[in-house]
């Protein structure tokens, strides 16, 4: 029998059109905890609400595979999925929590001096509330780009866009980024600037 691993999101998925269940199970564990990270991400935090979204965006996955024709945009179909599930969560909730998520894959805080660690910790925080604050069409992009990893080409399949418009999205974001976290910097957060006062 063919390893899974060795097989493309799209041949998995024709497999499963031919009613093989193995190659959903094997897609379903390939891309499950990056998925339930983007909503989580997209959800700003809310545990309960990702849950409940990513869980709807496998059924659906399941339910619609037998229309997916084009292999080479599997990936980028299911982030559609758990974006649009996304999109009427928040619709139907009319509100947004903040996103508590960890930075997991950032420096190990073990390493930092205490003082380092905290001003990294409160950096961060700044940055979620930054990205919660942007319109909505510019945190997805946000997310799916440097958070997810996604190609622009990949970011507009999902958004149902086109690169273009992902690139004016992400420049107008890291524009609005800038803007709201330069009084971080500017308010003595700087070690450097701190060292100097105190020579």
């Amino acid at each position: 029998m063919v390893d899974p691993d060795s097989l493309s999101d799209g041949e998995l998925l024709s497999a499963f059109q031919q009613g093989n269940d193995r190659a959903f199970a094997a897609l379903y564990q390939r891309r499950h905890l990056e998925i339930y990270r983007y909503i989580l991400r997209y959800m700003q935090g809310d545990e309960a609400a990702a849950s409940d979204i990513f869980q709807d965006t496998f059924i659906k996955i399941h339910e619609h595979a037998h229309t997916i024709r084009d292999g080479n945009n599997v990936r980028s179909w299911i982030y559609s999925i758990a974006r649009n599930n996304s999109l009427n969560a928040l619709k139907r909730m009319r509100r947004q929590v903040r996103l508590t998520e960890n930075h997991d894959d950032l420096e190990d805080a073990d390493t930092l001096p205490p003082d380092a660690k905290m001003q990294r910790d409160v950096l961060y925080q700044k940055l979620d509330e930054a990205i919660g604050l942007l319109p909505e069409n510019q945190r997805e992009a946000v997310l799916l780009r440097e958070f997810e990893g996604l190609s622009y080409a990949e970011i507009a399949t999902a958004t149902e866009t086109n690169v273009g418009i992902i690139r004016q999205r992400l420049w107008r974001a890291k524009q609005s980024l800038r803007s709201m976290l330069a009084p971080f910097f500017e308010d003595g957060n700087d070690p450097g600037k701190e060292e100097e006062d105190h020579g």
